[in-house]
């Protein structure tokens, strides 16, 4: 039996990876009154800052506990058992957008033998790319993938909304999305790096800074990225 201890986005999808895989079920996280006596395997998927609530009002229990966070150590679900670990699957999840399971990166991590070996099989019933990482290198990968995801996201209703007081959305930057991700698969960030900075091409990058200066933080933030690209991308052209 496995027990996943949430309602949020990572808990739904886990639970719809493993549903028809093995027995598995949702449990809410305020009352735990779905718990079942016996489990296998308890997933803790909630906020960071309630895994530590949720471990203490556990029984004492010879299941393998583990929380799906990428930037919290192991050691805030250990007490209740010997078994404890971490189950960490690199994603964005928002509930009603479908994913292919198979290739999502799962970082593991476990207190004993036992723990690292039934996380371990638990994460290859739903994908084919499992690693055993400690919180050190999760930490890191979970800094990255802020980098790489969520600020891009944002970065992406900036565009959205410069091209919504112009009477455009959104879908119009879509295939420059999808290429610009795809370039990755063959090309390195720097190289596939384009656009006024990596040309170091100053006129454009004042021209959109005068764009800018009704957002002095919108300016800032153009100004920072343009800097950056231009201090790493193709640094034999530097002057």
């Amino acid at each position: 039996m496995i027990s996943i201890i949430g309602r949020g986005n990572v808990a739904s999808h886990l639970h719809k990876a493993l549903e028809g895989i093995t027995d598995v079920t949702i449990v809410n996280p305020h009352t735990l009154e779905e718990l079942p006596e016996k489990n296998d395997i308890i997933l803790i998927s909630v906020a960071d800052s309630a895994i530590v609530d949720v471990v203490n009002r556990l029984p004492p229990t010879d299941a393998v506990i583990a929380h799906t966070a990428g930037s919290i150590p192991m050691k805030a679900v250990e007490g209740k058992s010997p078994n404890f670990g971490v189950f960490y699957p690199l994603q964005t999840f928002s509930k009603d957008i479908p994913l292919d399971y198979s290739i999502i990166p799962i970082f593991i991590e476990g207190s004993t033998p036992k723990s690292i070996e039934t996380l371990k099989r638990l994460a290859h019933l739903i994908s084919n790319n499992v690693t055993i990482a400690d919180s050190e290198t999760r930490k890191r990968l979970h800094l990255a993938s802020v980098f790489a995801c969520n600020f891009t996201n944002a970065l992406a209703g900036i565009g959205a909304q410069i091209l919504a007081e112009n009477g455009l959305d959104i879908s119009t930057l879509l295939p420059l999305m999808r290429q610009t991700v795809e370039k990755l698969e063959k090309l390195t960030p720097q190289e596939a790096q384009t656009g006024p900075a990596a040309r170091r091409d100053k006129t454009v990058v004042e021209t959109h800074l005068k764009m800018l200066e009704f957002d002095p933080q919108l300016q800032n933030i153009y100004s920072l990225l343009s800097e950056r690209i231009m201090k790493t991308c193709n640094p034999e052209k530097k002057k």
